[in-house]
């Protein structure tokens, strides 16, 4: 994994496999939107309140841009540059072991 990839997740806050998760798989359907309801059903990685925090914190940091009362990924280069460079690093088995331990690391110290 490259300093790039391991500064997008820093910067972005992006510390769980749900956030991972949901952020690769809005990469590549980037023009769905969805109340964090409807993505907590689509996905199945937890609990609608849990959902609610994780799309509270993606759009804080600006992944996320609200659309009435959806939310769908941010339309904008920057982006689109962090999460290209991220799908592209988990495509690779070490990257992507890399980048799970860096968010165990980072979720054991905040316990």
């Amino acid at each position: 994994m490259d300093d790039i990839v391991a500064d997008h997740i820093q910067a972005r806050h992006i510390d769980s496999f749900q956030k991972l998760h949901f952020l690769l798989f809005l990469h590549q359907h980037p023009s769905m939107t969805g109340t964090s309801q409807q993505f907590a059903e689509r996905l199945y990685l937890g609990h609608t309140p849990v959902w609610d925090e994780i799309i509270t914190d993606l759009h804080r940091v600006g992944l996320l841009e609200r659309v009435e009362n959806c939310y769908k990924l941010r339309n904008e280069p920057d982006v689109q540059t962090c999460l290209q460079n991220l799908a592209r690093a988990f495509e690779d088995p070490l990257a992507r072991q890399k980048i799970l331990d860096q968010m165990r690391h980072r979720a054991a110290l905040s316990h």
